[in-house]
């Protein structure tokens, strides 16, 4: 074979070699992108089994019990507890409906008299017959396409809300499967590599295991602290469904940074229906009570569980909005965990051989 001919056919396999990677990896990014939602599904029911892994711990702790029968006795306490907190919500609104209607209703005579004495209420009103008659044609073809995409709206809600209910027993089922059996789906994942890779690999996911199960304890602890902090809050200052806007504030904690501007908003929006000083009190409340989630619970229970710099998370979140909303936006911060761990493990350790420093208190790879 002639050199140049030597040439050509490592220039032709070299250009096959970069186009297999290239179409690789647009098939990766492309079932990834079409998949996002079943993906972080599935990344949800992880999450969820390392919580019902973590609770059981405690209990095989105290109690001797095994591993199977403590993730048992933690679902059981809280499908008991959960079911309590959502009778007791749901009494809430019913026994407080009347007076909220009564609220509203009052809220907007006020609005409307304000209307009435306006500058532009007087423009609307003033002019000849013909005009007012065109108007009030105009308002009432207006009120028939609010009233239709107000009930297209009520439908949508309904329906996203049964898909969101669905997707909820999904991961719970799934999450409950791989609590209750962890290692016969770790030994379906080793499977997929080769037996020179699966301590490794086992070794990957104990730590991503382990810096979830870190940090979802320290959600944990600020979610009940700002939770129980908002429904005593609003209890206090006379705002209604207290313990159902304690429980939301305690819901969306979960969610750093973010979670918080979004808890504030129906409080605020409850409370503008006392005045606006009530308003003004419950922005403080919840002011105040995320700057002592912020700056003094979260940075003490980080320092025993696991940080996630700002930048990074930030970062996380805008690409998890992108690519599934506000699902994304909720799973940022684990998956943002996961990431963290696999390249100190797989680029620090692996390919820079330097000391990884691991989420959760971990430094060395083996």
């Amino acid at each position: 074979m002639t050199p140049d001919r030597s040439c050509n056919t490592d220039f032709l396999r070299r250009c096959i070699v970069v186009a297999a990677v290239t179409l690789g990896t647009l098939t990766i990014v492309w079932f990834v992108w079409a998949t996002a939602h079943a993906l972080l599904l599935l990344f949800s029911a992880f999450l969820v089994a390392v919580g019902f892994d973590g609770m059981g711990r405690i209990v095989h702790k105290f109690t001797r019990l095994s591993q199977h029968k403590s993730v048992v006795l933690v679902v059981l306490v809280l499908i008991v507890a959960l079911g309590m907190v959502f009778t007791v919500g749901t009494l809430n609104v019913v026994a407080q409906a009347p007076q909220l209607r009564k609220q509203v209703e009052q809220s907007v005579d006020k609005i409307e008299s304000r209307l009435k004495h306006s500058h532009l209420t007087g423009s609307l009103t003033s002019g000849s017959s013909g005009a007012g008659a065109k108007t009030s044609s105009k308002s009432s073809s207006l009120g028939e396409t609010l009233t239709g995409e107000l009930s297209g709206e009520l439908s949508g809600a309904a329906s996203l809300t049964l898909t969101t209910f669905g997707d909820i027993f999904i991961v719970l089922i799934i999450g409950l499967y791989f609590a209750l059996l962890p290692a016969l789906h770790q030994r379906v994942l080793l499977q997929l590599f080769p037996p020179s890779r699966q301590t490794h690999v086992a070794y990957i996911t104990g730590e991503t295991a382990n810096a979830l199960r870190r940090w979802l304890a320290g959600r944990i602890v600020c979610m009940i602290v700002v939770g129980v902090g908002s429904a005593v809050g609003l209890w206090l200052l006379g705002i209604p469904f207290a313990l159902l806007l304690g429980l939301i504030a305690g819901l969306l904690t979960f969610i750093p940074y973010l979670g918080a501007i979004i808890s504030a908003v129906p409080a605020i929006l409850v409370a503008f229906l006392h005045g606006y000083h009530a308003a003004l009190y419950v922005a403080g409340l919840y002011l105040g009570l995320h700057i002592i989630e912020g700056y003094l619970l979260g940075p003490f229970i980080q320092r025993r569980a696991v940080s996630i710099a700002p930048g990074f998370l930030l970062s996380a979140q805008v690409l998890g909005a992108a690519v599934a909303g506000v699902f994304g936006v909720a799973l940022a911060a684990p998956l943002a965990l996961v990431i963290a761990v696999m390249i100190q493990i797989g680029y620090i350790h692996d390919m820079m051989g330097r000391t990884p420093h691991l989420p959760g208190g971990a430094d060395d790879a083996d």
